[in-house]
């Protein structure tokens, strides 16, 4: 595949929009009464079938992959990513949301970092400017985080979630290599659904109701598959750096999510944050544009 700025660009704002959904259907999930292994079984489990479903009928030839995609989904969908995922859930249940989500958001840094040692990627002043106005409008977001009762296993689990999902980062870039990034996206999802499979198997329990199987579905379909085929095929346009700058929208979609469909008010602050973070996507994009017209 070709690589393409504008394309990764797209494609990342696409599965952050994507993985913007998450934080609400969960919200609506617990509402209706599911649990979290419920919700994380079925979420793999249609994110499987849909995705499936997608490449039978559009690109059949991508169900037929080699060992070398098998092992490498297998490294990432049984490991790193059900291990970011358990993390991210205990540390939600021990501290508050705010608190997780701020230190999750730190992986922009964080990945920006390791690229540097594992791939040679410069940080230069502008990309240090460019994530130092993003982490502000993510401190603007979460500004009332601190603001609530902290417990130590809550901050390390969290950070935890944050360092796992930054080598998650870094290895699907280096595993994409040579590879189909849809083909690698769908196994790796397909793993991560028998991972949760093999741990939830003597406590699955069916959705009760037709809200409980529509909140599964659209976990299935669009936090997961949609926001997963999308960070894989951006991390093989732009890799791992820029697509985790470019998907640090995700928090002003998320509260814009909130506001329009849980009738969450927004405040001055969030609208702040939600601004700076826009900024400082749009500057690393004009850059980067400039860098590679110039290059």
């Amino acid at each position: 595949m070709e690589k393409n700025l504008t394309k990764g660009v797209i494609f990342s704002l696409i599965s952050a929009l994507s993985f913007s959904t998450l934080a609400i259907l969960i919200k609506i999930g617990y509402n209706f009464r599911l649990d979290t292994l419920q919700m994380l079984f079925f979420r793999f489990l249609f994110a499987t079938i849909f995705m499936g479903l997608f490449l039978g009928f559009t690109r059949p030839y991508i169900l037929k992959p080699n060992t070398k995609l098998l092992l490498k989904a297998f490294f990432a969908g049984t490991i790193l990513y059900p291990s970011q995922a358990f993390c991210f859930f205990r540390s939600i249940k021990y501290t508050s949301p705010n608190v997780v989500e701020l230190i999750l958001y730190l992986y922009p840094a964080t990945v920006a970092i390791l690229s540097h040692f594992v791939f040679r990627e410069k940080i230069n002043f502008y990309k240090s400017l460019f994530i130092a106005v993003i982490m502000l409008g993510l401190l603007f977001i979460f500004h009332d985080a601190f603001g609530h009762k902290l417990r130590l296993i809550g901050i390390i689990f969290a950070t935890l979630a944050m360092i796992i999902y930054t080598f998650y980062l870094i290895f699907v870039q280096l595993l994409l290599k040579k590879e189909n990034p849809i083909a690698m996206s769908f196994y790796t999802i397909f793993f991560s659904f028998l991972s949760f499979l093999v741990i939830s198997i003597h406590n699955i329990s069916l959705p009760s109701n037709s809200a409980q199987l529509g909140v599964e579905a659209l976990l299935g379909l669009v936090p997961t598959f949609l926001a997963i085929m999308f960070l894989f095929v951006a991390i093989d346009q732009i890799g791992s750096s820029l697509t985790s700058v470019f998907s640090s929208v995700e928090p002003a979609f998320t509260i814009a999510l909130a506001y329009l469909l849980l009738g969450i008010s927004l405040n001055k602050f969030q609208l702040i944050g939600g601004i700076l973070i826009i900024m400082g996507v749009t500057m690393t994009n004009i850059y980067h544009s400039r860098e590679r017209k110039n290059g």
